[in-house]
């Protein structure tokens, strides 16, 4: 008898202890320690936060990285509207111009899922916008049409220098050689607008000259970024001088109407 009115040790699987009174029939109180969440993994050496931030510049590379989309997205939408296609047209010509560069990059590099059906806001991001641009094109004045506006043109430059940086660092951290992540970064920042382009049966804008250097602008990024990070600088210095380099680089060229070489004359094929 004396027996039961001691108190019995229940033990969990956890091998927490619980002390039972058989006659209060209430277990002894047990303190919780609170639940607290892990800290964010930080972003590895070639890499972005994995939410925009303004505190660090990885996490403000993924913040130009989200405003390039929306800028693609919305122009890519535009064009496609003078194109003559529908709202459903719309949506799919300018969410292929923002993520169509990155979808074409990891499928080379075989990382997949690609990029934005891992990151779904990607996507979210670029239908929003296009869908928008749908709508609201009528209502822009002169110089805020993508197609004609300065402004459009230094906010795709702040696109495509992110975009470029991040192509580039994609390949490094798959462990290409440092030309192929090169590439990579061109092809980033750029092929979504040659899938645009042909999609609305226009010029390829990187392969002719009637407009400013564009693909070349990329290419010089990327090639920042590369040539720092051989030389050991931090991840800090490198995205910054392969970002500002682009858009030197490009706001130079709409500055002073700079473009490649082309023949005086094309002979008729």
């Amino acid at each position: 008898m004396m027996a039961l009115h001691r108190s019995l040790r229940l033990i969990t699987p956890r091998s927490n202890s619980i002390r039972v009174n058989f006659f209060n029939r209430h277990p002894s109180k047990i303190v919780k320690k609170p639940f607290r969440m892990p800290n964010p993994k930080p972003p590895s050496e070639d890499g972005m936060t994995r939410s925009p931030n303004v505190k660090s510049v990885q996490g403000l590379l993924r913040l130009l990285n989200n405003f390039g989309i929306s800028v693609f997205s919305y122009s890519g939408g535009i064009m496609a509207g003078y194109a003559g296609m529908d709202v459903l047209g719309c949506v799919i010509v300018g969410t292929i111009t923002s993520v169509g560069g990155g979808s074409i990059r990891d499928i080379m590099i075989g990382s997949t899922p690609v990029f934005w059906m891992i990151e779904v806001e990607h996507l979210w991001i670029s239908v929003i916008a296009s869908f928008c641009s749908f709508f609201t094109a009528s209502l822009l004045s002169e110089e805020f049409i993508p197609t004609r506006s300065k402004i459009f043109s230094i906010f795709e430059a702040l696109g495509v220098s992110a975009f470029c940086v991040i192509g580039a660092q994609k390949g490094l951290r798959m462990g290409f050689q440092p030309f192929i992540c090169l590439i990579l970064g061109v092809i980033t920042a750029s092929f979504g607008g040659v899938i645009r382009d042909v999609l609305c049966q226009k010029p390829p804008r990187i392969l002719h000259s009637n407009a400013e250097i564009y693909a070349s602008t990329a290419f010089s990024g990327a090639s920042a970024y590369i040539i720092l990070r051989r030389l050991r600088f931090s991840s800090v210095v490198r995205i910054v001088g392969g970002f500002l380099t682009a858009f030197s680089l490009r706001s130079a060229a709409m500055i002073f109407d700079i473009r490649l070489p082309t023949w005086a004359e094309s002979p008729q094929i």
